[in-house]
């Protein structure tokens, strides 16, 4: 799986280190975003093909998966 993020220097020519510090952390917060969904999706996908591929008729609702 390949990302490609694209980073707008909006702090170019600012000598503000809180707002670099913002900026940063925006970014990484919305990578980490990205990353988890992913994650997620492709847990969901193998849980619902575990169960379709085992043959057990219950809920495998997203739901049903949560403690």
């Amino acid at each position: 799986m390949e990302s490609k993020v694209n980073v707008v220097h909006s702090t170019t020519g600012s000598n503000n280190p809180e707002v670099g510090t913002e900026a940063l952390s925006r970014v990484v917060r919305e990578v980490l975003e990205k990353v988890f969904k992913a994650s997620l999706e492709r847990i969901r996908e193998i849980v619902q093909n575990t169960c379709v591929e085992c043959g057990k008729k219950r809920d495998c609702s997203p739901s049903r998966l949560e403690p």
